[in-house]
């Protein structure tokens, strides 16, 4: 089975395909790494054809961390993508401190991290594609996508086969404004580079640590909720929701729909 940056194509044999997106995982510990199994393994009894994790996946950019991601990953034998997040690309000092007092360097993407990927998902009578691309910008929190990703993104979206779009920051306010503060800078260049198409069926991302789906821009953009600790949806202040972590479950079929639910571990 193809791993890390190099898997491009699935056949799908049943009618429907299942994904679950995992999100913000921030592995740092063993109490951060057992919060991700736990959630993995809640993922697993939907028995996913596809795991998609959307960024912020080891804290600091550990290595030895994301050698046990992939470890882990490997294990479950079923194929899956991984994407950064600002936290794989950027070290954040002085977690005693508030948000605003706190520093951030940047440090050096993980090679198993693509910057962009196409995968394709042959089902009976349809081809699906996922773009998956990456919004981190090494040393800052907030996104930015690249005209090289912009570019792809266009090349790819001309085929007309029904599209995801993954990535980890969101382009679209959700209504909490600490964390908006810090979505997709060049938001609008994005969705204008998607304006020309119809066959986005939906923008997933992660960074958020909250659930939303919003419809926007002639599509639907998914939020997920975080492996780790989740922030308090619609309030503008940084905020600690005690709502259990989860993970995103997203079918697709061979009629070019798409349904998608939250699943959440029990408290």
């Amino acid at each position: 089975m193809p791993t890390h940056g190099h898997l491009t194509h699935i056949d799908a044999p049943a009618n429907i395909f299942k994904i679950a997106q995992i999100s913000d995982l921030h592995l740092s510990d063993e109490s951060s790494f057992n919060r991700f199994l736990s959630v993995l393994t809640l993922a697993l009894k939907e028995s996913p054809d596809l795991l998609l994790l959307t960024g912020d996946l080891v804290n600091d950019g550990n290595r030895q961390g994301y050698d046990r991601l992939y470890k882990t990953l490997i294990f479950t034998k079923i194929p899956f993508l991984c994407l950064a997040g600002n936290h794989d690309v950027t070290a954040e000092i002085g977690h005693h401190l508030p948000f605003d007092e706190r520093t951030f360097l940047p440090i050096r993407l993980d090679d198993r991290l693509p910057d962009r990927q196409r995968l394709t998902i042959k089902m009976a009578n349809i081809t699906w594609q996922i773009l998956a691309i990456n919004t981190a910008i090494s040393g800052q929190i907030g996104g930015y996508v690249s005209r090289e990703n912009l570019e792809f993104l266009n090349k790819h979206l001309t085929c007309n086969q029904p599209t995801i779009i993954a990535m980890h920051h969101h382009p679209q306010p959700v209504g909490s404004a600490w964390i908006d503060e810090y979505m997709l800078q060049n938001h609008d260049e994005f969705w204008q580079t998607l304006s020309c198409f119809d066959n986005i069926k939906a923008v997933i991302c992660g960074h958020v640590h909250q659930a939303h789906r919003i419809d926007t821009h002639n599509t639907s953009l998914y939020t997920c909720p975080a492996s780790s600790r989740q922030f308090l949806a619609y309030h503008d202040d940084f905020t600690i929701d005690d709502a259990p972590p989860g993970f995103r479950l997203i079918h697709i079929c061979n009629k070019k729909t798409l349904a998608t639910w939250v699943k959440r571990l029990q408290n």
